[in-house]
């Protein structure tokens, strides 16, 4: 990184000494325009006064971040389609911590491309938690009309699946069919109460028709600690974090 400088006539920045020039009626201008840039790397060795100031916050904020909170039965992972372990558990475990919130909901969705990492089998630390979801995305709850609805829906098989819950459908030549909302057929005619995040919501990931709903609501909670919430609520219960391939999106190859 480099950090670049500019040295300019001093009489060009203070008041004093522009009202002292006027005075005399004296007419100046700009000979040269000078900088220098310094070079700031390795070489420029560690500051030991700063580290040891910031230290000790660093170390606190490691032994959250490495805080066991709960516990795999076997890894979530992302890959295959069109579901995943992960993208399962994650947005059960959105909809379970939505409908603490907001009753109404109906079901959620996410992308896959939002999930950024997997959890291994095994321990579970909060710094797990900010690697899966490193954003500061919020949850929110969109009223769909029947035909957004189904803008998603056709989103969800143009994608081969994506993470849903409280949905269910199959896919054959290229469109959906056979689907559920809250164990109900879809009906086009209705409105639906989607639970998403902001970034999604804002027409994120070529979402654009999720930004005109018939109405939004933020329900105050960060998707990030939504996730800690259900972790934790397991962890109290004695239950270990599990997912499993459920058919709750099945592509019909018959």
């Amino acid at each position: 990184m480099k950090i670049q400088t500019h040295f300019r006539p001093f009489i060009l920045t203070v008041p004093l000494w522009i009202a002292l020039i006027c005075s005399c009626q004296k007419h100046l201008t700009l000979s040269k325009n000078e900088y220098k840039q310094y070079g700031i790397d390795q070489q420029a060795g560690e500051d030991s006064s700063i580290v040891k100031y910031y230290l000790p916050y660093k170390e606190k904020m490691q032994a959250e971040m490495d805080k066991v909170i709960g516990q795999t039965e076997q890894a979530l992972t992302k890959p295959g389609q069109p579901e995943t372990l992960m993208g399962n558990y994650f947005a059960d475990a959105m909809l379970k911590e939505g409908l603490k919130k907001d009753p109404n909901i109906q079901f959620t969705f996410s992308t896959k491309g939002g999930l950024r990492s997997t959890f291994p089998k095994g321990d579970i630390t909060v710094s797990d938690v900010f690697e899966l979801m490193p954003f500061e995305n919020e949850m929110v709850t969109l009223k769909l009309t029947g035909a957004s609805v189904q803008q998603l829906i056709d989103f969800i098989v143009k994608k081969d699946g994506e993470p849903i819950s409280g949905m269910r459908l199959k896919i054959k030549d290229g469109k959906a069919y056979d689907i559920t909302i809250g164990n109900q057929p879809f009906d086009i005619n209705k409105t639906y109460n989607l639970l998403t995040y902001d970034y999604l919501a804002d027409g994120g990931d070529e979402l654009d028709f999720l930004k005109k709903p018939v109405e939004r609501k933020d329900i105050g909670i960060k998707l990030r600690d939504a996730l800690l919430d259900n972790i934790n609520d397991l962890t109290a219960q004695g239950k270990k974090i599990t997912a499993q391939l459920d058919g709750r999106i099945i592509i019909d190859k018959n």
